[in-house]
């Protein structure tokens, strides 16, 4: 393993006819910045210290920095990504108390195939609703709305008050 080399990002996604899971987990975990290696993976769902993916980790410091309480609350996370939505829901649900504490919140992943009318009963019983996805229309980006009630209702109020807590990216 070479000193000099910090950390390795794989720009995803790869071309077809190279193996995507090979790539990664030929990285040595320590050096895997996305935290796409297994052994990381494990390790994040695990509630144990691993490398988290940049976005997911931005996240995080946002709810945590702003207070957004998440302990026993209804979070939709709106984008199933492997650096972005399953990464923020992992962190989202884990135990508070656990080596690397988590949220404490009931999470719901809600992706391109999740029936429009289930995400609306979802998003009205959500407090706390995070859009990690380019579908129904938004800007790609990340997206926390707290105290979430009525997704439309909410989604409005949140964008005309500047309520959005936003990470954008092009």
């Amino acid at each position: 393993m070479d000193p000099r080399v910090s950390g390795i990002l794989v720009q995803l996604p790869l071309p077809d006819h190279v193996d995507e899971r090979a790539v990664c987990n030929g990285i040595a975990p320590e050096k895997d910045v996305d935290g796409f290696h297994i052994i990381n993976i494990g390790r994040l769902c695990l509630d144990q210290h691993s490398l988290i993916p940049a976005t997911a980790s931005a996240v995080w410091e946002i709810i945590k920095r702003t207070g957004i309480e998440t302990f026993g609350k209804n979070v939709v996370v709106a984008g199933r990504s492997k650096n972005v939505g399953m990464p923020i829901a992992m962190l989202l649900h884990t135990d508070g108390e656990h080596e690397r504490p988590g949220g404490d919140a009931t999470v719901t992943i809600a992706h391109r195939y999740t029936p429009k009318e289930q995400l609306k009963i979802h998003t009205q019983l959500a407090d706390v609703i995070i859009v990690a996805a380019e579908t129904l229309g938004f800007t790609y980006g990340v997206r926390i709305c707290p105290d979430a009630c009525n997704w439309t209702q909410r989604y409005a109020e949140c964008w005309k008050t500047g309520r959005w807590m936003t990470l954008q990216w092009s």
